[in-house]
């Protein structure tokens, strides 16, 4: 029985090694990883893909981290997107401590797409246990300064109408 404990106590302490020793492993400054994602334009100024969006070649985008305390940019990687919107971005070193997006920076179109929307891409770039060093990032873009004329009925078909505004109304006053 005390052979079976003390074998039960070493594979424990093993595995609590190699726990330790995976974490160390996973802050590798040789790490090296991909970012892809894409560029679009957004006629209808909701922010997210419809079928009115168009995807953007020659859009600039880049990758910024920064420190989690101080916001400082800790390191930078620039791309543009090709033909279909779609850019790749090569990073390297484990940024696990730090907080990661890719953003659009100048748009190909200017005069009639060139309002970049709020949104930002996040994404980690760290050793976690992933089986891939690519890392997929949310669509990004730009906005049209005033949405299409199509946008309405788009949108009534996706179950979105125009009174869903985040206006804020007024409550009605009491009636006595």
């Amino acid at each position: 029985m005390a052979k079976a404990v003390a074998l039960v106590a070493s594979a424990l302490c093993l595995l609590a090694l190699s726990g330790l020793a995976h974490g160390a492993a996973g802050k590798n400054k040789d790490s090296k990883f991909t970012i892809e994602g894409k560029v679009y334009c957004d006629p209808c100024r909701v922010q997210f893909v419809t079928k009115l969006s168009q995807f953007l070649e020659g859009a600039d985008v880049v990758l910024l981290c920064k420190n989690e305390e101080t916001g400082n940019v800790t390191y930078t990687v620039n791309g543009k997107s090709g033909k279909d919107g779609s850019y790749s971005l090569k990073a390297e070193g484990d940024h696990g401590d730090e907080i990661c997006e890719v953003k659009v920076a100048t748009s190909p179109k200017p005069d009639t797409c060139g309002e970049a929307m709020d949104e930002t891409a996040p994404v980690t770039l760290t050793d976690n246990g992933m089986s891939s060093d690519i890392r997929y990032a949310n669509y990004i873009g730009f906005m049209k300064k005033d949405p299409e004329a199509e946008c309405p009925k788009v949108l009534e078909e996706l179950g979105i109408s125009p009174d869903d505004s985040d206006e804020d109304v007024a409550p009605e006053e009491p009636t006595n």
